[in-house]
């Protein structure tokens, strides 16, 4: 679904655990814990590493693992 470029920067944003097995379905928020301050720092970091800019919506509207990884496929196309 995602590449490893995208869960190695979330992983390492989020602080979350190597074993832990990250789905598209997962909550940023209530299941990952990316809390606001976090999620802007995740955003800066994916935009870096495609060489994409996000629009600023982005950090409201997205929910779940997948909503994000669609937003950066869709602008690194």
């Amino acid at each position: 679904m995602f590449d490893t470029r995208f869960e190695a920067i979330l992983r390492s944003v989020a602080e979350l655990p190597e074993d832990l097995v990250i789905t598209g379905e997962q909550n940023l928020r209530s299941e990952l814990g990316v809390d606001s301050l976090k999620l802007m720092d995740l955003i800066v970091n994916l935009e870096g590493e495609y060489s994409i800019e996000l629009s600023d919506d982005v950090s409201a509207d997205v929910r779940t693992v997948e909503e994000l990884w669609l937003e950066i496929s869709q602008e690194a196309d």
